[in-house]
């Protein structure tokens, strides 16, 4: 197996360098490998929209869908997504889940007469799309194992301070001068000690039962600006310019207990936060067609993203002794500034038009993961960092990401004024084969249903998606071998919006 493994990395990682850089090639990932949410018609249709229009999620899949616009729309779509993950590591298998309200779609779609006849309608539309809830909990108690986090600590102490300038290993710990987020608190808890064979040990030895948490909230969003027109009834054109916002918290704990009945530590708990916030642009285009009176047929592409993001970050470790009162520790709060480029993606698609029955629509998406790229900002946050490293951990580990998506409506009814909705489709990994143990690739299934009367339209949407990930609990350096996380993510929308 390649010894790449940075999906569900634990931000151990960030502790072992002296600096306080929390960025990897994760972060690529994190804003790339998306699944958006949309409206409840479309996302009943399992997110495959690309050859059909006149809906609002059109500007986050292929504009030229408000082409078909031949009236104003002004639309909302909220509901709740739940992130449920079921956690599994030796033995153990604990599930937790986070959920979130969510307004996963709305905005308004002006439609204006032309007084050329080849291009009888212009449609302008703004909204703002909740790209990806990020609402997720993973929970694991009760695993006894022989290793120990702390022994990165250990690892790091060994690392001679005179390589960064410094005459004593101890004194800098001590201040804070080297490893501030990672070894300087185990020193300064007790938890590291000096060893006269070894120089440094930990205080954690032998087995240890091993319970870990992590919280994370926020979502990817995108205010969306968008223009959409059609040329005499056969060719719809359209673009949107989306400009996406971050927001993404991270909160975990670690926590070992000391098994041995003759140690002096009784447990210790390493805890983490990082937050994430930034803003950025990109651009779509794309073209629709009717090739005859049943099919038409789409082709969209976003180009890659460009994310400016500020990370914050801190941890601290706390221990608990025997005969002894606890103790703790806090790294200083860092904030880093940084660029994140997202790749480019391609949708071709093609529908098929059932009379008054219904529609059928699939998707096929292209979008190649190594086209993601981290860089510094330049920026009085940044700190002239090259990213050469993760660069090459992208390189090396991600690889193109295929999916496909199909999505089917009927209409029905005396008036055809009720609609019945299901779709689904499958993403490939975004990993190359050995770089992972689990089966990444992420399914997905949806159903609904609508209503329309007069200028009104109302619908409903459920939708769960489904993957495997790795995940290592006690660090990518350690021998432990690493868990799974089972991952489901479930939505559930309502939309309403009137025809003007």
């Amino acid at each position: 197996m390649n010894t790449w493994i940075s999906r569900g990395l634990a931000a151990w990682l960030f502790a072992l360098s002296s600096s306080f850089l929390a960025q990897n090639e994760t972060d690529v990932l994190r804003y790339s490998w998306i699944d958006p949410l949309a409206s409840a018609r479309v996302t009943a249709m399992g997110g495959s929209f690309g050859a059909l229009g006149a809906d609002l999620s059109c500007m986050g899949l292929n504009p030229a869908g408000l082409g078909m616009y031949r009236r104003g729309d002004l639309a909302m779509t909220a509901g709740v997504h739940t992130g449920s993950t079921n956690a599994l590591w030796g033995t153990r298998q604990v599930e937790a889940a986070q959920a979130d309200v969510v307004a996963s779609n709305y905005g308004v779609a002006l439609t204006y007469p032309s007084v050329d006849a080849d291009w009888p309608f212009f449609t302008l539309a703004v909204g703002h799309q909740n790209r990806t809830p990020f609402a997720q909990k993973v929970e694991i108690d009760g695993v006894s194992t022989g290793n120990s986090v702390s022994d990165l600590f250990v690892s790091q102490a060994l690392d001679d301070a005179a390589v960064y300038g410094y005459a004593s290993t101890d004194d800098a710990l001590d201040a804070g001068e080297i490893f501030g987020y990672g070894a300087s608190l185990a020193w300064r808890t007790g938890l590291l000690l000096p060893d006269n064979d070894a120089l440094y040990a930990t205080a954690a030895e032998g087995n240890v039962t091993v319970d870990r948490t992590i919280e994370r909230k926020g979502r990817l969003a995108e205010t969306q600006i968008a223009f959409g027109t059609m040329f005499q009834d056969r060719v719809s054109i359209g673009a949107t310019l989306g400009l996406p916002r971050v927001s993404f918290e991270e909160s975990s704990t670690h926590k070992e207990s000391v098994n041995a009945t003759d140690a002096d530590l009784q447990d210790w708990a390493f805890e983490e936060t990082l937050s994430v916030s930034g803003k950025g642009v990109l651009l779509r285009f794309g073209v629709l067609a009717r090739v005859s009176d049943i099919l038409r047929v789409g082709v969209a592409h976003q180009t890659r993203g460009r994310l400016t993001l500020t990370d914050t970050y801190a941890t601290s470790i706390r221990t608990s002794w025997i005969d002894e009162p606890a103790t703790s520790a806090a790294s200083p709060t860092s904030n880093y500034e940084y660029l994140l480029f997202t790749p480019d993606r391609t949708t071709v698609s093609a529908s098929v038009l059932m009379g008054k029955l219904g529609v059928l629509n699939a998707d096929y998406v292209r979008s190649d993961m190594r086209r993601g790229e981290l860089r510094d900002s330049e920026g009085w946050l940044s700190t002239g960092y090259d990213f050469g490293a993760e660069n090459d951990a992208v390189q090396a580990g991600y690889r193109t990401v295929h999916q496909a998506r199909v999505g089917l409506e009927l209409r029905l009814g005396n008036e055809k004024q009720f609609r019945l909705r299901s779709g689904g489709g499958i993403s490939t990994s975004p990993f190359v084969g050995d770089a992972v143990v689990s089966e990444a690739n992420r399914t997905h299934v949806s159903v609904g249903g609508g209503y329309r009367i007069g200028n009104l339209h109302f619908s409903a949407a459920w939708r769960t998606a489904w993957h495997s990930e790795d995940y290592y609990f006690m660090g990518a350096f350690s021998p432990e071998a690493p868990g799974q996380l089972q991952r489901r993510a479930s939505s559930l929308l309502l939309s309403a919006g009137l025809r003007m």
